[in-house]
């Protein structure tokens, strides 16, 4: 596999923030974020599956051992081996996945609904959203260069996202919609789309959280990828330039990590897209 290094990163314009000194928490930042939240999730479904267990690990020490129940009654002691630990082990873990798997296939079953035929995305604008891959130029019923006012006019409401940014520059997420995304906006301007980890949407090729490098390889022209080395991710920084008359104003950027698996990616116009930080 071969990259392209990239070697000088677009610097950018300081008008961006005119008269801004306060420190903007970045696109990792808000990543981190979106896992402390997936982490609270997951958290009250162990809290479920933890009291499951306890009921189940209950239910095994108020049964007496069969030898025990044999000689009360008189009868001869059965001195077969105890069941194994292991039996109450193999038991919780089952129960534990069931408690686990609606939570992890919620977003695959509101997938499947923006997916289905009679689904009403005109009236439910976030089921467009579900169903769109990302593009270089937006997702869905979100296109790049929207003002704020744009998407509430498409039923879609922004609401900030706390500390992830300031002054020009703040993050968005979209009120009704789930997944782990969030929109750049400077001067109430939509320039990037970042979908961060947990987030289930594909680009118009299949890359998606999850992919590879070598997946990256496959569907792109290699020449119309360029990557350097990320030292957050320990991966690598992975940014896919249109060459359609247009649409080359635009850029996907993938982030890496130290297993060359696709953690982010974002959609954006060039060069704020590039920018690591995000609003930092």
């Amino acid at each position: 596999m071969t990259w392209v290094r990239v070697t000088d990163r677009p610097e950018r314009a300081s008008a961006c923030f005119p008269g801004s000194h306060t420190r903007v928490t970045g696109i990792h930042g808000l990543s981190e974020m979106v896992k402390e939240k997936q982490q609270r999730l997951g958290a009250m479904a162990a809290i479920a599956a933890i009291a499951a267990m306890g009921g189940l690990v209950t239910l095994g020490y108020g049964q007496r051992p069969s030898g025990m129940a044999q000689a009360t009654n008189n009868y001869a002691p059965n001195t077969s081996p105890a069941p194994k630990a292991t039996y109450y082990r193999a038991k919780a873990e089952t129960l534990l996945n069931a408690v686990l798997a609606p939570v992890q296939s919620l977003q695959i079953m509101q997938r499947a609904m923006a997916n289905a035929p009679d689904a009403d995305v005109e009236t439910t604008p976030t089921l467009a959203l579900l169903a769109a891959p990302l593009k270089t130029t937006g997702l869905g019923p979100i296109r790049i260069g929207m003002t704020l006012d744009d998407l509430r006019d498409q039923g879609l409401t922004p609401v900030p996202i706390e500390n992830t940014g300031s002054g020009e520059c703040q993050y968005y997420r979209i009120e009704g919609y789930n997944e782990p995304m969030g929109l750049m906006a400077i001067n109430d301007t939509v320039l990037r789309i970042d979908l961060l980890p947990g987030s289930l949407a594909a680009t118009r090729s299949g890359i998606k959280i999850g992919s590879t490098e070598r997946d990256l390889v496959k569907v792109y022209d290699q020449k119309q990828l360029e990557a350097k080395a990320n030292p957050v991710t320990l991966g690598k920084t992975v940014i896919f330039t249109p060459q359609d008359p247009g649409e080359d104003m635009y850029r996907l950027v993938f982030e890496t990590d130290d297993q060359g698996k696709v953690i982010e990616f974002r959609a954006g116009q060039f060069p704020s897209v590039t920018w690591a930080e995000g609003c930092g």
